[in-house]
């Protein structure tokens, strides 16, 4: 129901800021099992773990934050991203 009241305002052109944010995660390198790894605008680092080009970007947090850390919990399971846009930067590193 939320979701389609959000698509409904956007459609109107309605601002929906509180629901909405944006997520710039930039690009560290590849990991040892070759998944790609980002840290947002806040220093928590993120993995992809399913990094195919034809594929939603499957991003985890990291164990203890490391860079060589095992993946963790995923995006979806985070309430504050359930509605963020992500923002790879430079670009997403697929496979």
């Amino acid at each position: 129901m939320e979701k389609q009241m959000m698509t409904e305002k956007l459609c109107k052109g309605e601002q929906i800021t509180d629901k909405i944010s944006i997520l710039h995660l930039k690009y560290l390198g590849r990991d040892s099992w070759d998944r790609p790894v980002y840290m947002d605008d806040e220093g928590v680092i993120w993995k992809d773990v399913d990094p195919r080009a034809d594929r939603k970007a499957a991003l985890c947090t990291s164990v203890d934050n490391e860079f060589g850390g095992e993946p963790d919990t995923g995006m979806e399971y985070f309430e504050k991203y359930q509605y963020a846009s992500i923002v790879f930067v430079p670009a997403r590193d697929v496979w």
